[in-house]
């Protein structure tokens, strides 16, 4: 392959070309990001657009509403799609270019070039490596060594369902040590996202379809619905809230993108949109600028930003945390009821004074 001229390899550590998670969804800045790429068009045709988003208490008592349709959150659709689908659009054209069973075991950098040994015991010298290779990035623990992810000690879980109510929008639900969220991304089904604070792993070792019914049994309608759907052979996608310690993108000539760069839990739904825009962005300098001042720009242009989300998000979720005791409820609850649904706040920020 040679976008912008470069010579590229691209390296995949599995056998197959399969994505995890269930479904996933798309803020503004995210279509925004793909519409940059001539991406929005494929994956509107797939997914789901959604008008508001509604914060409530485990009983179904409603905290906070917002529309998506107000500015600056119209600047572009609200969707949500099977992840599968927005894989798919994203690996068109260059699935064959990828180099599965294929990662790289070490890294040494001069001034002027990485060298690079695969698996294999193959060596190679590359001018720029970019990993992408997620929150638990092994690239990024050989150029900043001692940076594993933290953990929250949240359980969580992911399924698809059938929709429960024709015309249910967005809805997140929080209880005492839990949440659940209902997202529409079909006309017939719904995405859900259900975590519980564990700080002994006692939920992450039962069964997910056990766990999921216990945890959330005294929640309201419509979850009894999803949950009470659920089989015993249902694809429940099982994980512990992570987060990096760290968000600096740039090692010498290792340049670090997506969940490798800003893992961090799912409160503002930006895995995706960060990461559309760390690719934008690097493309776009390394367009304009020869390679030393375009990472330097990128290094600039993405630090503010990314750090922000990330602390943004574990800042959700320690405010979901605050529903463990009654005065942490009362608090949590009267900030939502104030400031309305916590991730509308941040994407309205992140679509204005951080854009």
């Amino acid at each position: 392959m040679k976008p912008l001229g470069f010579t590229i390899d691209i390296i995949e550590k599995s056998a197959t070309l399969s994505s995890e998670g269930a479904a996933i969804c798309l803020p503004a800045n995210a279509m925004l990001a793909l519409d940059k790429l001539g991406l929005s068009k494929p994956v509107l045709n797939l997914a789901y657009q959604v008008d508001q988003i509604e914060y409530a208490l485990s009983s179904g008592k409603t905290l906070a509403r917002a529309s998506l349709h107000t500015a600056p959150l119209n600047k572009a659709p609200f969707v949500a799609l099977k992840r599968d689908d927005l894989m798919s659009v994203l690996r068109k054209d260059i699935a064959e270019d990828v180099q599965l069973n294929t990662w790289l075991e070490d890294i040494k950098q001069d001034n002027n070039e990485v060298l690079v040994t695969f698996q294999s015991g193959e060596t190679k010298a590359y001018d720029l490596v970019v990993a992408a290779d997620g929150i638990n990035s092994s690239v990024r623990q050989m150029v900043q060594p001692n940076s594993a992810p933290l953990t929250h000690k949240v359980t969580n879980w992911r399924f698809t369902a059938k929709k429960p109510v024709v015309g249910i929008q967005p809805t997140y639900y929080v209880g005492n040590e839990s949440a659940f969220m209902i997202y529409p991304i079909s006309e017939d089904e719904v995405y859900c996202y259900g975590q519980i604070m564990d700080e002994d792993g006692k939920f992450a070792s039962l069964a997910s379809n056990k766990a999921i019914q216990e945890v959330f049994s005294d929640y309201a309608s419509p979850i009894t619905e999803c949950i009470n759907s659920l089989s015993e052979d249902q694809h429940i996608v099982l994980g512990q809230l992570k987060t990096v310690q760290h968000t600096e993108p740039l090692f010498n000539r290792v340049v670090l993108v997506g969940d490798a760069l800003h893992g961090c839990p799912p409160s503002l739904q930006q895995g995706a949109g960060m990461s559309l825009e760390d690719i934008n962005c690097l493309a776009d300098f390394l367009e304009q600028h020869e390679l030393h001042h375009a990472l330097k720009q990128y290094q600039q242009k993405r630090a503010v930003r990314v750090t922000w989300t990330v602390k943004e998000s574990n800042k959700i979720i320690k405010l979901a945390g605050l529903g463990r005791s009654p005065i942490g409820r009362f608090i949590r609850n009267t900030i939502i009821r104030l400031k309305g649904p916590a991730n509308v706040v941040g994407w309205r920020k992140l679509l204005t004074e951080m854009d």
